[in-house]
């Protein structure tokens, strides 16, 4: 798919997968070089209709969290445990074809489950589940990885009465 190519210091790199997350918003994934098992890293970009090709950064998704918490503190609590269960789920690939054929498997339930979200941040929730999901994966392939993780903590935290915005944010742009 030509519009989620990039170029990077004269190179050329192409999606090695691709989903549509919503009718706005395609995530793809890259050859990463990372990790303990290069080979199996991959990066991880989106393209909104009629806007550039970004890198999800943790400070964007975070703050669209943050932003969805105030609409309800409660349902966002509920989402983030979720989220962190995903997390502990999630395996990491073994092989190259196993990323390269991969399904995004949580988009759809949660996004039904958390629809009254949508109408609040940037992101909708099937494409912060598929960050979310992906994210998961990519940490997991790297043995005693725990910062993406420890993310999600944060905003559960934030949820509960514990943090609040600014130690959020100011650790999110630290990472």
């Amino acid at each position: 798919m030509k519009q989620l190519t990039y170029n990077r210091k004269g190179v050329s790199y192409s999606p090695r997968l691709f989903w549509q997350t919503d009718e706005k918003t395609t995530i793809a994934i890259y050859q990463g070089v990372r990790g303990e098992n290069p080979e199996l890293d991959f990066i991880v970009k989106y393209k909104e209709e009629g806007k550039r090709l970004r890198t999800p950064s943790h400070t964007h998704w975070i703050v669209d969290l943050l932003v969805k918490a105030e609409h309800s503190k409660e349902l966002v609590l509920s989402y983030i445990e979720n989220l962190i269960l995903i997390y502990d789920n999630t395996v990491p690939f073994k092989t190259v074809e196993e990323r390269d054929g991969y399904m995004l498997k949580h988009q759809n339930v949660m996004s039904l489950r958390y629809n009254e979200l949508n109408g609040c941040g940037y992101y909708t929730i099937s494409t912060l589940t598929a960050f979310i999901e992906l994210f998961s994966i990519c940490e997991k392939q790297t043995t005693g990885a725990f910062m993406f993780r420890g993310l999600l903590e944060l905003i559960k935290e934030y949820c509960e009465g514990k943090k609040d915005f600014y130690q959020i944010v100011g650790y999110s742009k630290r990472v």
